[in-house]
C-alpha cells in the first residue's frame, strides 16, 4: 500500500499502471474514513510538480476509468461531526490543481462544499467556474453562508462577486449577525458599508442581542454613519 500511495504522490503513472495490473483490487482500496487514491492524487500540491498538470490528469482519468467514484467522500473529522471532502474539493483547496478541478467539474463532479474554500482564497475566478457547475453561493450547511465568511475573513474581492451574483446579503449566523453587523462591528471602510447597503443590506435587522447595524453604528461612529443609515 505504501508503494501505491508513494507512486500517487510522485505522479508516477508508470508505477501506478504496473501496480493496478498486478493488484486490481487497489481500485477499491480506501482508508476507514473513506480516503482513497483519488483524494491522495487531487491533494498533491501541483506547485511542487510544475509542468506535470497533464500527467496528473492522465492519472485521474485512469482511476476514473478503472471504476473509482468521481464523488468519493472522505469524511474529515470536524468538531463533533465530519466534513464530506470529495476529490474536487481536494483538487481545489489542497492540490490547487486547476487542471484537475476543472476536468472534474466538467465531468459531473459535485461542486458543493467548495465555496468556503474559494472564499478563503478570495478567488472570484474559481467562484465563477464552480457556480457555472451548480455550486450554491448561499450554502449554509456549516451555519454561515459564503458571504458571511467572506465579510468576516475580509475577502473583499469575492465579497463583491458574491453580492453581484445575488448572494443573500441579509443572511445571518447563529447569533443573528448579518454581513452588515460584522462590517459595522469591525469598523470596515465606509465604502464597503455602502457596497452592502447598495445590494440590499437591512440596517434595521436585529441580532439575538437586539442590536441592529444602525444602533451599533450610532454607538460606535455616529458622525461617520449618520448619512448612511437614515
Amino acid at each position: 500500500m505504501n508503494k501505491f500511495i508513494t507512486a500517487i504522490k510522485s505522479l508516477d503513472i508508470a508505477a501506478i499502471e504496473q501496480l493496478l495490473a498486478k493488484h486490481p483490487e487497489l481500485v477499491h482500496w480506501q482508508e476507514d474514513d473513506g480516503k482513497n487514491a483519488l483524494h491522495y492524487l487531487c491533494g498533491v500540491v501541483i506547485a511542487k510538480h510544475l509542468g506535470k498538470e497533464v500527467l496528473s490528469l492522465q492519472m485521474l482519468k485512469l482511476f476514473i476509468d478503472k471504476g473509482m467514484a468521481i464523488d468519493a467522500v472522505h469524511q474529515i473529522k470536524d468538531g463533533c461531526g465530519s466534513f464530506p471532502a470529495r476529490p474536487v474539493w481536494y483538487a481545489y483547496t489542497r492540490g490547487r490543481n486547476k487542471t484537475l478541478y476543472s476536468w472534474l467539474l466538467q465531468n459531473g463532479a459535485n461542486p458543493q462544499n467548495c465555496m468556503f474554500a474559494i472564499v478563503w482564497y478570495d478567488d472570484a475566478e474559481a467562484a465563477v467556474l464552480f457556480k457555472q457547475h451548480g455550486a450554491d453561493i448561499d450554502d449554509s450547511s456549516i451555519g454561515v453562508t459564503p458571504l458571511l465568511s467572506a465579510v468576516g475573513w475580509k475577502r473583499f474581492v469575492v465579497t463583491e462577486w458574491l453580492l453581484q451574483n445575488g448572494a443573500n446579503v441579509n443572511a445571518a449566523d447563529s447569533k443573528g449577525n448579518t454581513s452588515l453587523h460584522i462590517a459595522v462591528k469591525q469598523k470596515y471602510p465606509l465604502e464597503f458599508i455602502k457596497l452592502l447597503l447598495q445590494h440590499g443590506a437591512d440596517s434595521s435587522l436585529q441580532n439575538n442581542e437586539g442590536a441592529s447595524p444602525k444602533s451599533m453604528a450610532a454607538r460606535q461612529r455616529p458622525d461617520a454613519f449618520s448619512h448612511l443609515f437614515v
